[in-house]
């Protein structure tokens, strides 16, 4: 008797303890997602909630979110909804992304419409925005998995150019000493980026959305940009700090 008191209240406590715990994934190599991340940590705790957070290829974390095997994504633009229709946003941004062309031919960032049939350019499998953005200049990309399996693409010449965010391509920069040495364009798309659920958790939707309404987002960001040592100087541009 005894015993399966103890069993009840162990599963109990499991169950408990689950509710408590939120597993969301992001890219495996997308730096950009590091403040969302930092933002959410703090939305959650003051909710009483754990948060785990796991990383995988950028494409899978959408397909893993959407089927509920984890409880949803750190943060995507809007309107993906539309295509993943088991995710619910949160609609309070919490980041942005800035998508610029990166190449080592600074003739083609004097106009991107030189970009076409003869020209290589490789595009992130998962990233929204890449992919508007390719359709817009009509020009088919060679998908790849990974934002530094595309710089080594484009390092081998087997690209010439890639479409990377703004943050991502200034991180790589700064630890890969070949692509240092590479170009980018002004912007070609910026959106801000929201924290999506799974739709089995709809009910945590108004708590984040209120908690997250409440934080001052932007003095957060503005601390965590000025704590970014790297630096970088675009062409033709003073030098900026990473965002």
């Amino acid at each position: 008797m005894k015993f399966c008191a103890f069993v009840i209240l162990l599963s109990f406590f499991s169950l408990s303890t689950f509710s408590k715990s939120i597993t969301l994934s992001r890219g495996e190599d997308a730096v950009l997602q590091n403040f969302s991340e930092l933002i959410l940590q703090k939305a959650y705790q003051k909710i009483g909630i754990e948060l785990k957070v796991i990383h995988v290829p950028i494409a899978r974390s959408l397909v893993l979110a959407n089927n509920g095997i984890i409880d949803g994504d750190v943060s995507r633009i809007s309107k993906i909804e539309n295509q993943y229709g088991n995710l619910i946003k949160i609609p309070v941004p919490i980041n942005h992304i800035d998508i610029r062309m990166f190449t080592y031919n600074k003739k083609l960032l004097e106009n991107k419409n030189n970009i076409n049939g003869f020209y290589r350019m490789g595009c992130v499998r998962g990233l929204i925005l890449v992919e508007k953005i390719s359709t817009t200049m009509k020009v088919d990309c060679y998908k790849v998995n990974g934002h530094k399996e595309g710089i080594n693409m484009l390092n081998k010449n087997r690209i010439d150019v890639l479409l990377l965010p703004l943050t991502i391509g200034a991180y790589f920069k700064s630890v890969d000493s070949k692509f240092s040495t590479s170009h980018y364009s002004e912007s070609l798309g910026r959106e801000p980026l929201f924290h999506y659920l799974h739709k089995k958790h709809h009910k945590l939707v108004p708590k984040l959305t209120l908690i997250l309404q409440q934080m001052n987002i932007d003095i957060y960001e503005k601390t965590y940009r000025d704590s970014l040592k790297e630096t970088l100087s675009p062409d033709g541009n003073s030098s900026v700090l990473i965002n």
